[in-house]
């Protein structure tokens, strides 16, 4: 609001004309006029007070809209901050492994996360409530203060899980109580490594005492197959067969035994340059009168260039022995077993080059026994699986041991009805 300047003597000059005023040349008394010219500075005088008075007030007017657009801004980032905490504690409970979850007093879930769902979607019925007593229980012993963690075995579904709970009560900044906060893992796998852990201890404890037995029981079958082979060079007949048979037992028990002794303790190859033609050759000497009592035909095909390679040859004897024993059991009426030897190269080797047939030896042995069926293949290297009631479930596993400490490949390619093939691929000397 602008001010404007008062001219007085025209103030005056009007006043001169209003009624009740006398005309001109006459005189006008002096206390009219000086009034009304202290009238209209009086008025003169408010608008200008008037005038301050709106130019302060607009001026606090905008101070206090800078004011409460700042209190604004700060009122926006601190519910911006509540929002972001909010979905972070919102994002820590969705990826925690464990279950988290608040029961009310009244027992309804009022938070829940996803692992806390998972575990318990088929622990409770279609209200809500939880099917196993004991579970309820400890649910509820949260209320009465802090819990420790406790293990309980719960079967739904068909479904054993073992699960791990604790709990602490929940309570306003008055003390007031406003339920209870649950945390619950899933310790199913746990439990099962835990067993199975105890299962190995024991085993452990059975393999040192098998070796002690090994030991005492190797001298007397070397005696009795050494005695026995003595005996078949001064009989005949039936006699010499008999004694013949004695021996190959007593050479298969001492190949059982012999198992057992590696599969208790770890392997320690003493490796040197090895012909693995003249292992195979030895070992299809010793084998070849076994087969061909029980009608099995041995053949060999060994067609590397370079059969030499850095291993154990005592090792190799064994792993081959449990080869050859193991398909002559998956033969029973018959068959025939070929052992063949072949230069590979290496798969980042160049197929034109010439030498490259020569960086790998490839073992395999093939029979046409019974076949292993696919649902075993992935299980025939584990310790003590066998499908053979009279096996010990050692062999397959003592040769996959072998095949490792030589830092080569074991494949296993089988066929029910038709046959098995085991291929060892192994690093040749240059």
């Amino acid at each position: 609001m602008a001010s404007e300047t008062v001219d007085f003597d025209d103030i005056y000059e009007s006043a001169a004309v209003l009624p009740g005023r006398p005309l001109e040349g006459e005189a006008a008394p002096a206390d009219d006029a000086d009034r009304i010219i202290d009238a209209f500075r009086a008025f003169t005088d408010a608008s200008c007070s008037l005038e301050s008075a709106f130019g302060q007030l607009q001026r606090r007017v905008e101070r206090l809209s800078e004011e409460l657009e700042a209190k604004n801004r700060d009122l926006e980032r601190s519910l911006r901050e509540k929002q972001e905490a909010q979905e972070y504690l919102r994002t820590i409970l969705e990826r925690l492994p464990c279950g988290v979850f608040v029961l009310e007093d009244g027992g309804e879930m009022t938070l829940c996360n996803p692992m806390a769902a998972d575990v318990l979607r088929k622990a409770r019925d279609k209200a809500g409530r939880f099917k196993n007593s004991e579970l309820r229980k400890l649910f509820a012993a949260s209320a009465d203060g802090r819990r420790e963690e406790t293990e309980i075995a719960l079967a739904a579904s068909g479904e054993r899980r073992v699960l791990a709970t604790s709990g602490t009560p929940l309570e306003d900044e008055q003390g007031r109580a406003l339920g209870t906060l649950h945390i619950i893992r899933d310790v199913t796998l746990v439990k099962a490594l835990e067993e199975r852990t105890q299962r190995g201890e024991r085993l452990a404890a059975m393999g040192e005492m098998a070796a002690e037995l090994a030991h005492e029981i190797r001298n007397p079958l070397g005696s009795i197959e050494l005695f026995a082979s003595l005996l078949g060079r001064e009989c005949a007949g039936d006699a010499k067969l008999w004694a013949e048979n004695i021996r190959i037992s007593a050479r298969s028990l001492n190949t059982i035994v012999s198992n057992m002794l590696h599969f208790s303790g770890p392997l320690s190859p003493v490796f040197a340059e090895t012909d693995m033609h003249e292992v195979v050759r030895d070992v299809g000497a010793f084998c070849e009168p076994m087969m061909r009592q029980r009608g099995v035909r041995w053949e060999m095909a060994l067609e590397a260039e370079v059969a030499l390679a850095w291993a154990d040859r005592g090792l190799f004897k064994q792993l081959l022995l449990n080869l050859i024993f193991n398909a002559m059991k998956a033969m029973p009426a018959a068959g025939s077993l070929t052992v063949r030897t072949r230069n590979v190269a290496r798969p980042a080797d160049g197929v034109d080059d010439v030498d490259a047939r020569r960086h790998l030896l490839e073992l395999q042995l093939r029979d046409t026994g019974v076949g292993i069926a696919p649902e075993h293949l992935q299980r025939i290297f584990d310790p003590f699986f066998t499908t053979n009631r009279n096996g010990t479930g050692l062999g397959l596993s003592i040769v996959h041991q072998i095949v490792q400490s030589h830092s080569g490949d074991i494949r296993v390619e089988s066929e029910v009805g038709r046959g098995t093939a085991f291929t060892i691929t192994l690093d040749t000397l240059p």
